[in-house]
C-alpha cells in the first residue's frame, strides 16, 4: 500500500533526526558486506547560469573487499536541489561506457532494482537507484561494486541562484564526506561572464573544495536593464506552477563619456546661507562623476555671472568652487540663467552628450511658467535636472514628480529633485547619493503585470535598484503566458516582457520539489511535474542498468530495510537503513521489532525511559500502532516521535503473517 504524502512528511523530518547523529551537513557512505569498500574520489563540474545551476557529481568507490558489495550513499542535499539525472559505469566491448538511468515510478524502480540484484545465475552487472528520501536526503545504491576494482557512478543535481548585488549567486553548502569533501570545478554557463568566489574575481575555470560553504556568483554581461525568466507548469485542471524573476542590470547606465555639463547655481536672497553653501557641496558632489567631462558653472541672481573661460576640465571647475564665497542678491532670473546654459551648449557638435542641472529653490516671479521657461531650451537638446534646496545639515535625494516644474524637465529626460546635503561631510556618502543625478541607478515606478494573476496579488517593490531582483514563485488556478515589467529610469519608459518558456517551465517542473511549494501538491499530481522535470521526487526514482542485466550469481541475500537494500520514495528511510542481513529461519521478529523502536525511542530522546508499544501486522505492512511511555502524556512530544518512529519501521519478508499482533516493552 502506498504511504500518504502526509506520513511521508512526517517520516522525512524523522529521517532528518535519526540521521543527524551520523551525517551531520555531511554525506554518509556505506557498504553492505565489508568495512574495504571506501569512497575514493568525489568530484563536481559546477556550472552557474542566470536563474539556476547544475552540479554533475561523479563519485567513485573502491572494494577493497573480498566479494561483491552494494555502496549506498546517502546525499545531504544543498538548500532548494533537486536530483535531474543518474549515470553508471560499465564496459561496454571492453571499454568504458556510461549507462544513462531511466526516471521510473518509484515503487517499480524500486521493485526492478531489488529484482536485478538479488542472488541468481547471472554474471554481475550493473544496476543503480537514486531515490528520494526527504527534501534534504536522496540514497544512491550501487551494485555490484567488484572486488579489487572501482566503481563510478555520476548524477545531475539543480539548484536555484538568487540575483543580488548584480550577480547571479549561488549560495552552496559544504558537499562530501566528513573524510572526503567534494572538489569542484566552477564555471559561467555562459562563456565570458565574469565568475566570482565571493568577491574576488577568478579565471574560469577555478577549481576549489567544498569542505566548507561558499558563495559562487556570475556577473552578466547583458547590457539590457532588465533580465528574467518566466515558467508556467500546467500540472492539473486549474493546476499551475508560476515562477518569474526580474533582475536589473548591475548598471543600469552609465556617465556618458566626453559630457559637456553646466551647472547653474541660484544666488538670490530667498536663499539662506547656508543653502548657498549646500548648492555648492552638490555641484562638487555632482561633477566628481563626470571624470572626462568639460564644465561650467554659472551663478544667478537678477544675471546671470558666467565664467570667461567658458568650458573647463572637470578638475578646474571643482577647484573654482573650493573656498568659493558667493554674495547672494535679489533676483531669480533662472529662465535667463537656461538661456545662456542652452546657448553654450547649442554651440557643441552633434551627438555631445549635454546636462544642465540647475540648483534652486524654484522661487522666482510668477510669469516663468513651466511653459514659458521650456521655451529656453529650444536649441541645445540638453538634458535637464532641477534640484530644490532643502537643508544644508542631511544627505537625502528624492524625485518629485509632483512638482510643478516636472512639465518643464521630463520632455528632456530630466527630473526635479528635492535635494539635501550636509555640507560639512568630508566622505563618501554626499558623491554616492548624488551620483543618482549624473546617472540613472534605479527603475522608479516599478510594476509587474502578470497576465492570469490579480495585480493586488503580486507585491512588486516601487522601485527596482540596480543590480536587485524581485521573484515570485506560486501555485496558480489560472496559467500565466506572460509578465510585463514596466517602470522609468529618469523619465524614460522602460519595459520588459517575460514570456512563458519551455525549458524554464521543465526547469521548474523538477525545482518545485526542492521548494516550499513540495508540500502543497498532492502525492497524484506530483508524477506529472516529476516527469516533465525529469526530477527524482517522493514518487519517482532513477534506474540505470546495463541492457539485458538479470539476476547475478553474486547477488544480495535478502534482508531487512531500503537504505542498504532496495529504495523507493516513501518509506525507506534512515531508521530501517541501519538493520543488518538476517537468515529468515533464525528470524525472532519480537527482537527485531524492539530493537528498532529503541532506535527510535533513542533517536527521539528518550533513552532510558519505559515504554510499550503494541503493534498489529497484516503480512509486511503495520496496521496499527499504540504507544504508552511511563511519565508521559498522551499526544506529549515524546509519545508522538516514538509513534512516527513506529510507522517507518519496514518489515522484512519474515513478516508473513496475514494479522499478528507484538506487544514490546522498552
Amino acid at each position: 500500500m502506498r504511504t500518504s504524502f502526509v506520513s511521508y512528511t512526517c517520516a522525512a523530518a524523522l529521517a532528518s533526526i535519526l540521521l543527524s547523529a551520523t551525517a551531520a551537513s555531511a554525506d554518509d557512505v556505506r557498504a553492505l558486506r565489508s568495512d574495504k569498500l571506501v569512497e575514493k574520489a568525489h568530484v563536481i563540474d559546477l556550472r552557474i547560469g542566470h536563474g539556476h545551476a547544475d552540479l554533475v557529481v561523479r563519485r567513485t568507490v573502491h572494494n577493497g573487499g573480498p566479494r561483491h558489495d552494494q555502496a549506498t550513499f546517502y546525499i545531504d542535499l544543498p538548500a532548494g536541489a533537486v536530483a535531474v539525472g543518474l549515470r553508471t559505469l560499465a564496459t561496454l566491448d571492453g571499454k568504458p561506457h556510461w549507462y544513462d538511468g531511466e526516471l521510473l515510478e518509484a515503487e517499480k524502480a524500486a521493485a526492478r532494482y531489488r529484482e536485478l540484484t538479488g542472488v541468481g545465475g547471472y554474471y554481475p552487472k550493473d544496476p543503480a537507484l537514486l531515490s528520494w528520501r526527504s527534501q534534504s536526503l536522496l540514497a544512491l545504491q550501487v551494485f555490484p561494486c567488484p572486488p579489487g576494482e572501482d566503481k563510478t557512478i555520476e548524477y545531475t543535481l539543480r539548484l536555484p541562484t538568487q540575483y543580488r548585488d548584480g550577480r547571479h549567486h549561488l549560495d552552496l553548502s559544504a558537499m562530501g564526506t566528513e573524510k572526503l569533501p567534494a572538489a569542484a570545478t566552477v564555471s559561467p554557463m555562459i562563456a565570458g561572464e565574469a565568475l566570482f568566489i565571493g568577491d574576488t574575481r577568478q579565471k574560469a575555470p577555478a577549481q576549489i573544495s567544498l569542505k566548507d560553504a561558499v558563495d559562487l556568483s556570475v556577473a552578466p554581461a547583458s547590457e539590457k536593464p532588465l533580465e528574467g525568466a518566466l515558467a508556467s507548469v500546467s500540472f492539473g485542471k486549474q493546476k499551475n506552477v508560476v515562477r518569474f524573476h526580474i533582475d536589473a542590470a548591475p548598471a543600469l547606465s552609465r556617465v556618458p563619456r566626453g559630457a559637456h555639463v553646466v551647472v547653474l547655481l541660484d544666488a538670490s536672497r530667498s536663499l539662506e546661507q547656508e543653502q548657498v553653501e549646500a548648492e555648492v557641496a552638490m555641484a562638487r558632489a555632482y561633477l566628481s562623476h563626470f571624470t572626462d567631462a568639460r564644465a561650467a558653472v554659472l551663478l544667478f541672481d537678477r544675471a546671470v555671472h558666467a565664467p570667461k573661460n567658458g568650458f573647463v576640465s572637470v578638475r578646474h571647475a571643482l577647484a573654482g568652487l573650493d573656498g568659493a564665497q558667493i554674495v547672494r542678491r535679489n533676483g531669480s532670473h533662472i529662465d535667463e540663467a537656461l538661456a545662456r546654459a542652452d546657448a553654450l551648449l547649442a554651440a557643441l557638435p552633434e551627438g555631445t552628450p549635454k546636462r544642465i542641472l540647475a540648483l534652486t529653490d524654484t522661487r522666482t516671479r510668477q510669469e516663468l511658467t513651466p511653459e514659458r521657461l521650456r521655451g529656453q531650451l529650444s536649441k541645445s537638446g540638453a538634458l535637464l535636472h532641477v534640484g530644490v534646496v532643502g537643508s544644508a545639515f542631511s544627505t537625502t535625494l528624492e524625485r518629485d514628480d509632483t512638482h510643478t516644474w516636472a512639465t518643464l524637465t521630463r520632455p528632456t529626460g530630466g527630473l526635479v529633485w528635492q535635494a539635501s546635503i550636509d555640507k560639512d561631510d568630508p566622505g563618501e556618502e554626499p558623491r554616492h547619493v548624488y551620483e543618482e543625478l549624473a546617472r540613472p541607478t534605479r527603475i522608479d515606478h516599478f510594476e509587474v503585470h502578470a497576465q492570469g494573476l490579480a495585480r493586488e496579488d503580486i507585491e512588486a517593490p516601487e522601485e527596482m535598484m540596480e543590480g536587485a531582483s524581485f521573484e515570485d514563485l506560486r501555485l496558480s488556478e489560472k496559467q500565466v503566458p506572460f509578465v510585463e515589467v514596466t517602470g522609468e529610469l529618469w523619465a524614460t519608459p522602460v519595459r520588459r516582457v517575460l514570456v512563458a518558456d519551455e525549458a524554464e517551465n521543465r526547469r521548474w517542473a523538477a525545482l518545485v520539489f526542492g521548494s516550499h511549494l513540495l508540500h502543497s501538491i498532492d502525492e497524484a499530481d506530483m508524477m506529472t511535474l516529476a516527469m516533465m522535470g525529469r526530477a527524482v521526487s517522493p514518487v519517482t526514482s532513477y534506474l540505470a542498468i546495463e541492457p539485458g542485466v538479470r539476476p547475478s550469481t553474486e547477488g544480495i541475500e535478502e534482508f531487512t530495510g531500503s537504505g542498504q537494500g532496495f529504495g523507493s520514495g516513501y518509506g525507506r528511510l534512515a531508521g530501517a537503513h541501519r538493520a543488518k542481513p538476517v537468515r529468515l529461519a533464525t528470524f525472532d521478529k519480537q527482537a527485531f521489532l524492539k530493537s528498532e523502536l529503541e532506535r527510535g525511542l533513542s533517536a527521539c530522546g528518550g533513552a532510558g525511559k519505559k515504554a510499550t508499544v503494541k503493534l498489529e501486522s497484516t503480512i509486511q505492512e503495520l496496521v496499527s500502532v499504540r504507544t504508552t511511555i511511563d511519565g508521559e502524556k498522551a499526544g506529549a512530544k515524546l509519545v508522538s516521535c516514538l509513534e512516527e518512529a513506529a510507522w517507518e519501521i519496514v518489515l522484512p519478508t519474515a513478516f508473513d503473517s496475514a494479522w499478528q499482533v507484538f506487544t514490546i516493552a522498552l
